[in-house]
């Protein structure tokens, strides 16, 4: 064999080697991209979930939309006014949509005539976005509607933790790994995922009257008015300082407060069960006090027309307040020694409009020491303040 096909063989295989490491280095690169990527499915689900946020915004501008005709028609026509109390997520009923079609018949301004035309044709479309909005939701988790008080972080491990099942430390760091929204309106619409260990979570408008996204805006624009005019107030007084130390000391500080703000709202999230826990104890709590009909009296917490029956002045003058939580006790429990009385010879509820007998009961042992009041319907009682007057 000759020396120049050596060489090309040689010069061949050098070629061959070269593509194969070309090919390798091209297979890790595309195996770590493919690594990084959002998996597929959770891409599909947040696309679903913001094709159904569209969808609600069509919806709601095209029934807007339909209010303000039919409005514009009603100011024209107030003898045969078109009735709009039903028309709502689906648009108008049928009896609505049937006296539409009526009056499109009968008006003789083509003017209005168009208009009605036009609130028609809107609400066709609605019917069919409608349509296509279930059928997106059908292919999608129901939904978790916010209710007052509900975070997101409440909601985001409610659902690891007891619809899925994992474990609550596990959940947490899925959780962390999210960007949660730090405030919810009742009716937002959160929707979870879960597939092959990967969590994800959405927050959509539903049925609230604002986009989650210009709540968002709200805030940070009362955030941004709070921190001008704190700046303002001291930069005025720090008048004889330069131009450059007030310009550094301003950023400096609005540094320190964006970070406390961050630290504030990390530690919201983590304490907000807390603080719904303690809302639900506030909720079944009911406040009394216990005294002698003079001491109340002297307080203000009780009057006596020269003609008439004891009767409430003012019950948020009590003093020496107690608390009672409903879901354990519904018994109010004193003491003669505690009042200063040697005995107790009655035992009054205020306020008067409690029936005793229906809402509560009053018990006095033999021996007058002591007594008890039992609330019969503790549900009546929430929120509620007391005075147990005795004599």
């Amino acid at each position: 064999m000759s020396p120049f096909n050596h060489s090309k063989q040689r010069g061949s295989a050098a070629v061959i080697v070269i593509i194969v490491v070309v090919v390798g280095i091209a297979a890790v690169l595309l195996i770590h991209f493919l690594s990084r990527r959002e998996p597929a499915a959770v891409q599909n689900f947040e696309q679903l979930v913001l094709k159904v946020e569209k969808l609600n915004d069509q919806i709601m501008s095209r029934e807007d939309k339909i209010r303000g005709m039919v409005r514009r028609y009603n100011e024209a026509h107030p003898t045969g006014a078109i009735d709009t109390a039903g028309l709502g997520k689906f648009g108008l009923t049928p009896e609505q949509a049937e006296v539409l079609a009526q009056r499109v018949a009968q008006e003789k301004d083509l003017s209005y005539r168009g208009l009605l035309q036009e609130v028609i044709d809107l609400n066709q479309e609605v019917s069919r976005l409608n349509l296509e909005m279930q059928e997106v939701r059908s292919r999608l988790r129901p939904p978790h509607v916010v209710q007052k008080g509900e975070s997101h972080f409440q909601v985001a491990m409610s659902f690891l933790t007891k619809e899925i099942g994992i474990n609550e430390e596990e959940a947490l760091q899925l959780v962390e790994q999210e960007a949660l929204f730090p405030e919810l309106l009742p009716g937002f619409e959160i929707w979870n995922y879960w597939g092959d260990g990967i969590f994800g979570t959405f927050v959509t408008q539903g049925e609230a009257r604002i986009s989650p996204n210009e709540l968002m805006r709200i805030s940070k624009r009362k955030i941004d008015q709070e921190r001008s005019t704190l700046i303002q107030a001291r930069n005025r007084a720090q008048e004889e300082v330069t131009e450059l130390e007030t310009r550094r000391t301003e950023l400096a500080g609005q540094l320190e407060k964006l970070e406390v703000e961050r630290t504030q709202a990390l530690a919201q999230i983590a304490v907000m069960a807390e603080q719904n826990a303690e809302l639900a104890r506030q909720l079944n709590s009911v406040v009394y006090q216990a005294a002698p009909f003079s001491t109340f009296e002297k307080l203000g917490v009780l009057d006596k027309p020269a003609l008439g029956k004891w009767r409430v002045a003012d019950l948020d003058k009590m003093t020496e307040t107690k608390s009672i939580d409903l879901r354990k006790t519904q018994e109010i429990v004193f003491s003669a020694a505690d009042v200063g009385l040697s005995k107790i010879g009655k035992a009054v509820l205020f306020p008067r409009y409690f029936v005793e007998g229906v809402d509560y009961r009053i018990e006095l042992p033999d021996d007058r020491k002591s007594g008890k009041v039992t609330l019969l319907k503790p549900e009546r009682f929430q929120l509620v303040k007391l005075a147990v007057a005795l004599d």
